[in-house]
């Protein structure tokens, strides 16, 4: 499943957005601008949208930082639009809520062949959108060979695996592959591959999708003001019997973290995402409880490989070497977090158990400098977004740290697009960046810091011997059905990227949710999604 190489930036120029956005730093609130159609009017006439004793609905409102930009599954590629679509939104299959095994969803059972290449699925019986009308297996293959055939969609790539989706009989969709793909569920529990309805999608178009999706998903998005709220109401048509616990879950969009702290406390809203800097004070608070999720997100610095100061992978193992990974999450991240030593979070599922830990040695990196030939130090330029306080405040850590072996880290602090454009194009020395996994499988990682056709190794522009090894190790991973096998290629892959340090993981990072004591039962999964579904909240 490799992502083709036409495809690389625009998943580069998603992913750097999301730094911002994880650290807090949301959009200011625009007038409002209405948008979505109303689903709920024919869909009020059948189920009970109670769930209390007195027969009253139950709302609960949550607040985040910044809006999302889209909710087309075929296009979606930045955190804040992923993670809502599991609200509206499911595929043939999905992930659970740790993040590493399959469950039935759309269809509730499946076959493989014998050599792997035919996938047939089964749709549950009675399973409907949230329109009322019936799944058919010809949704089925609309849908997903509209994320494979979409002209500049990110995923089209790793669909590509994809040779043929047909509707057979009025219940089963069979997926043939091209070659054996052990991901090939991870990739279908994917966002791109919702299953939606042909009759809608047509009747509205892209732009209709991409601000009003309709799916099979616990909740129905019944209205979407841009940068101010999205209402999700309880879909009565949900094939889990019972579920949703709510009436109606609300996001506002609240981009001030005092603010959104104030509402919080105050009881305005009833969950939010907390800005670290104020974690302590909330878990001192009365009435407040903050939850805490496995996460997959890595944070990293990349290091230009085909720079000539840093094609040395001496030069790289140095800067590992003098970089205080403690003293940066305590700094950056107020201590939530724990020293990185892959690229690969200890949430995924082929993490490697047995890397040795990279603790600071000042001695050692001077040694590794001279004999590389940098005895006397060099220059070195970081290029940041310019406003991102967070991304500061590491290079000026980086900088002093570094200092200690003769590296003199230039700040360059630039517009975020234009750093992001340098990097794709390996115009820079050095960069920040995180990323975090969108299934419950190694290889999209995998593929992209090791497959240098991919994303030139996510834009490091690491391409030597060592870089070969680990890209044949990637490709016998993605072809070899045995799962022991595929462990034992993951895991000295990432021997392979430890010992050249095409990057510098920094830290592993969890996700943290606020909220009152009413609530109860809220999951986020190590990928970021949201599910909500048994989430309940005492009146």
């Amino acid at each position: 499943m490799l992502l083709k190489k036409r495809k690389w930036l625009t998943l580069l120029m998603a992913c750097v957005c999301g730094v911002s956005i994880l650290a807090g730093c949301g959009n200011t609130a625009q007038p409002s601008e209405s948008t979505g159609t109303n689903q709920t009017d024919a869909a009020s006439q059948e189920g009970d949208s109670t769930n209390s004793d007195n027969g009253s609905e139950i709302k609960v409102v949550m607040a985040r930082s910044i809006d999302s930009s889209t909710l087309d599954p075929a296009m979606a590629s930045k955190n804040q639009d992923i993670w809502m679509m599991n609200f509206a939104l499911e595929g043939l299959v999905r992930s659970s809520e740790d993040g590493k095994e399959i469950e039935p969803a759309v269809a509730d059972k499946w076959e493989i062949s014998d050599d792997s290449l035919t996938y047939t699925f089964h749709l549950r019986d009675g399973v409907k959108f949230s329109t009322g009308e019936e799944v058919t297996p010809e949704d089925c293959v609309y849908s997903i060979n509209r994320s494979k055939n979409m002209e500049g969609s990110p995923w089209s790539g790793m669909l590509s695996v994809i040779a043929d989706v047909k509707a057979e009989g009025e219940d089963s969709v069979v997926i043939t592959v091209s070659q054996p793909t052990p991901a090939l569920l991870s990739l279908l529990a994917m966002f791109p591959c919702s299953i939606m309805p042909q009759s809608y999608c047509e009747e509205v178009g892209d732009e209709g999708i991409a601000n009003s999706p309709v799916g099979t998903g616990p909740f129905i998005l019944e209205s979407w003001e841009k940068n101010n709220r999205m209402v999700f109401k309880k879909n009565p048509y949900y094939w889990q019997e019972g579920l949703p616990k709510i009436d109606e879950f609300d996001m506002n969009v609240v981009s001030d973290d005092n603010t959104r702290m104030m509402q919080l406390k105050s009881g305005q809203i009833d969950m939010a995402e907390p800005p670290l800097s104020q974690m302590a004070e909330l878990q001192n608070t009365s009435g407040i409880v903050v939850d805490e999720f496995a996460s997959t997100s890595v944070d990293y610095i990349i290091l230009n490989c085909q720079n000539e100061k840093l094609s040395d992978p001496r030069v790289r193992q140095a800067l590992e070497l003098a970089t205080d990974k403690e003293a940066i999450i305590k700094a950056v991240s107020f201590g939530y977090g724990t020293p990185a030593d892959s690229f690969i979070s200890p949430s995924a599922p082929h993490y490697n158990t047995n890397l040795p830990e990279v603790t600071r040695d000042v001695e050692k990196a001077k040694e590794l400098m001279k004999e590389a030939g940098y005895e006397n130090g060099m220059d070195l330029t970081v290029q940041i977004g310019s406003g991102s306080t967070s991304s500061l405040q590491e290079a000026t850590l980086l900088k002093q740290q570094w200092s200690d072996i003769g590296v003199n880290l230039n700040i360059e602090q630039i517009d975020s697009a234009t750093a992001s454009a340098n990097w794709s194009a390996l115009n820079y020395e050095v960069y920040f960046s995180y990323l975090t996994s969108d299934m419950t499988d190694t290889s999209e990682l995998a593929e992209l810091w090791c497959v240098y056709d991919s994303t030139q190794c996510w834009g490091s522009g690491w391409n030597d011997d060592r870089q070969k090894e680990a890209e044949e190790l990637v490709q016998k991973a993605a072809t070899e059905m045995d799962e022991e096998k595929r462990m034992e290629y993951y895991c000295q892959m990432q021997e392979i990227v430890a010992e050249e340090v095409p990057n510098i993981p920094l830290y592993n990072s969890s996700f943290y949710i606020a909220h009152t004591d009413k609530i109860s039962n809220l999951v986020q999964t190590p990928l970021g999604n949201y599910r909500f579904e048994t989430l309940t909240k005492a009146q």
